[in-house]
């Protein structure tokens, strides 16, 4: 027997064994989750309260009747029962009977494509209405799939696509693991002192109450916060992330990202003026007298974005027109732009410097294989460092990141890290470290453009609001 609602309906219908009593009794001992999810489903808790309020009832009709005429199936009854709510305290499951402490209960509010559940070792498919057991597995099987739960206290977790996510096991009933992919959530006001934690391969996140992204890939995780603020841990480094802020985490540590800008050209009516746009002629382009000049109209908005100016049209000569930050932000920092294509393009990201002194990661190169290119400008020439030959799709929407930390370089297309390398090649000590966005043919349509810069950051007050250790039974080990 492994389902216990054999012996609960038994047991419900007078028809329950000596024997099979205690394999009853036994069984709960031996599976508490199945206990929870009985209390959860409100069977246990419904069905077996009215049994023994029945009996009770039926015993206690004479009130001259004696104990020592209760029948054998009522004794059975209360000692199941007592028994079993003797396992919940005992097992430590009791607060599954306060739906504020434990009460997650996962439901599937909505789907899209292909989204499965593990079930006894097997992905089935989930469809909406469909509650997720404690331990079990939901993924997203696609890139086009998506997925949300929503928990009994109004937390909404939103799986993008080729996405896994664990939902709690029984011992550690607040812990969710993202395995990998993007999820979004809006986190519900939790208990004091008790917060929802969500733990990737490289960190963990505790929330009390907020709205973030968290992206875990193979080589590292990140936390994108849009409201509120969250602790993120390595089982070492601890920080505080809030609103508008992002962080990183990788074998290296917890990193703290500070936003320097996010602009959405879509929306935008103006440029701010920290962007100053300039071009230089090709003749002179590698040579050590570049012809830098002024462009302010090198790029224009609308039509639902930032857009660069043809070069020959606009200046009479092909070029390249660089629109950078004025401001300097220092030579760490993360840079993502978001584009939509209806063609072939290209597009350059610069990070330590502009596209003239820093490191330039050229997307869709036009004189590379349509890959992704890392090459510098200084002092003369072109010096290639790095590149990535696999094609850079050439339509559709696309989110484009390049983030330096030290000498060490990643470059992702839509999550997918295509370049992770090290960077020896010296630039001018006396550059502006700031960036840029540069086009030499023709380009996408921007979108977005956000950008951070790294900050030694430490968490202090939240310590006490989060006082959780590192759960050394995970999967998931921190970093010791």
């Amino acid at each position: 027997m492994n389902d216990p609602r054999h012996w609960i309906e038994a047991y419900l219908d007078d028809s329950l064994s000596t024997e099979e009593s205690a394999a009853l009794l036994a069984w709960l001992k031996g599976h508490p989750d199945h206990l929870r999810a009985f209390v959860e489903a409100n069977v246990f808790e419904q069905e077996i309260r009215s049994a023994v309020v029945a009996s009770v009832e039926r015993e206690a009709i004479d009130p001259f009747i004696g104990r020592d005429k209760l029948s054998w199936t009522g004794r059975q009854r209360l000692a199941v029962v007592f028994a079993a709510l003797a396992v919940l305290v005992a097992s430590g499951l009791v607060f599954a009977w306060n739906a504020r402490e434990y009460g997650l209960k996962p439901i599937v509010v909505s789907t899209r494509g292909v989204v499965e559940i593990v079930w006894d070792d097997r992905w089935i498919p989930a469809t909406q209405g469909n509650s997720v057991k404690p331990g079990e597995r939901i993924r997203t099987a696609s890139d086009d799939a998506s997925a949300e739960l929503r928990l009994s206290d109004g937390t909404s977790v939103h799986l993008a696509g080729s996405t896994e996510l664990a939902v709690p096991r029984p011992e550690d009933p607040r812990t969710f693991q993202v395995r990998r992919g993007v999820v979004r959530c809006v986190v519900a006001e939790q208990p004091s002192g008790r917060p929802l934690v969500f733990q990737t391969p490289h960190a963990q996140l505790s929330a009390l109450g907020t709205t973030f992204d968290l992206v875990a890939a193979p080589v590292e995780s990140r936390v994108r916060v849009e409201k509120g603020q969250v602790r993120w841990a390595d089982g070492g480094d601890r920080i505080e992330v809030v609103a508008g802020e992002t962080s990183t985490a990788d074998l290296h540590g917890v990193q703290a990202w500070m936003p320097i800008c996010d602009l959405d050209f879509s929306a935008a009516t103006g440029l701010p003026t920290q962007l100053q746009t300039v071009f230089c002629d090709s003749p002179s382009l590698h040579t050590a007298n570049r012809r830098i000049r002024p462009a302010p109209q090198g790029i224009r908005l609308g039509n639902g974005g930032l857009r660069f100016a043809p070069q020959r049209e606009s200046f009479g000569v092909h070029g390249l027109i660089v629109t950078r930050w004025t401001e300097s932000v220092g030579g760490d920092m993360a840079i993502e732009v978001g584009i939509a294509a209806e063609k072939k393009w290209s597009l350059q990201m610069a990070v330590d410097g502009d596209c003239f002194e820093g490191y330039r990661v050229v997307f869709a190169a036009p004189t590379y294989p349509n890959g992704i290119a890392v090459d510098s400008l200084y002092p003369t020439g072109l010096t290639l460092l790095v590149q990535d030959p696999r094609p850079v799709p050439d339509r559709g929407e696309h989110v484009l990141r390049v983030e330096k930390r030290g000498q060490q370089l990643r470059v992702w297309v839509d999550r997918e890290l295509r370049i992770d390398t090290v960077l020896n090649h010296p630039l001018d000590v006396g550059r502006k470290r700031t960036f840029a966005l540069g086009q030499f043919g023709s380009g996408p349509l921007v979108r977005t453009l956000r950008v951070w810069k790294a900050v030694d950051k430490r968490a202090g007050h939240l310590a006490a609001m989060f006082p959780i250790e590192a759960d050394t039974t995970s999967p998931f080990p921190l970093r010791p």
